[in-house]
């Protein structure tokens, strides 16, 4: 971040930033692009303003109607979140288009399938199993095992970074007292590192060496044999 940005921001607001520190301003000054937008706004009312470049602080407006950058601030954060709700929705739609019911609702709205109902549960054939949203190669069927779980169960993960893990809460809710009593309650989310859909569960109930089971939903998964694999390259 540029210290001339956090100058004009002090300069700007003396009475809302006096008190914060650099690193506090830094945050609220994260997109430059707020203080462009106020610029434009201040160059179109005819105020004579430096270049955003500029490194001293004496060359700032004296005066500034500090309403005006509270108001820009305001029309172009709610601007940017209309733009942000627009684009979640059309990505919304087009995975639903995409993708049958139980899909959309086990990746995107991290669902279960139910036990011993999925495609790939009692799949043996050699491939290699790829996220249903992103096809992002995850899993090898060489580290598949029968778990006995009622999903397809995996040791290993494809690649390190392939996926990544969070703590999941979800079957505690808000009961804080349940969760204390039951720490084992708390499980590990496995998501798809590219494009964050749910996959399902990590234990460390696995098989040796590394004793991990990775229980993933089939609906989050395609299966691409080896043979199909092949014929691509």
């Amino acid at each position: 971040m540029s210290p001339s940005l956090i100058r004009i921001f002090r300069n700007f607001f003396p009475s809302f930033v006096g008190g914060l520190r650099d690193k506090s301003v830094i945050h609220c000054l994260k997109r430059n692009t707020l203080v462009r937008s106020y610029y434009q706004l201040l160059s179109r009312s005819g105020n004579s303003l430096p270049s955003l470049e500029s490194r001293t602080s004496s060359s700032l407006p004296k005066k500034t109607p500090t309403f005006l950058l509270l108001q820009s601030l305001t029309t172009m954060g709610d601007s940017q979140a209309e733009e942000r709700k627009k684009e979640i929705e059309a990505r919304k739609a087009e995975l639903k288009k995409r993708l049958t019911p139980l899909q959309y609702h086990v990746t995107q709205e991290k669902g279960t399938e139910r036990a011993y109902t999925g495609k790939y549960y009692k799949t043996t054939d050699a491939g290699v199993y790829s996220c249903i949203v992103c096809e992002e190669p995850l899993f090898s069927s060489e580290t598949k095992f029968d778990s006995g779980c009622g999903w397809p169960a995996f040791n290993e993960v494809l690649a390190e970074g392939k996926v990544k893990l969070l703590k999941d809460t979800s079957n505690v809710g808000a009961n804080l007292l349940l969760l204390i009593a039951n720490p084992g309650m708390i499980r590990t989310e496995v998501q798809c590192a590219r494009c964050d859909a749910h996959l399902g569960h990590v234990f460390n109930d696995g098989p040796p060496p590394k004793r991990k089971r990775f229980c993933i939903n089939s609906a989050s998964l395609a299966f691409h044999p080896f043979e199909e694999e092949t014929a691509k390259s």
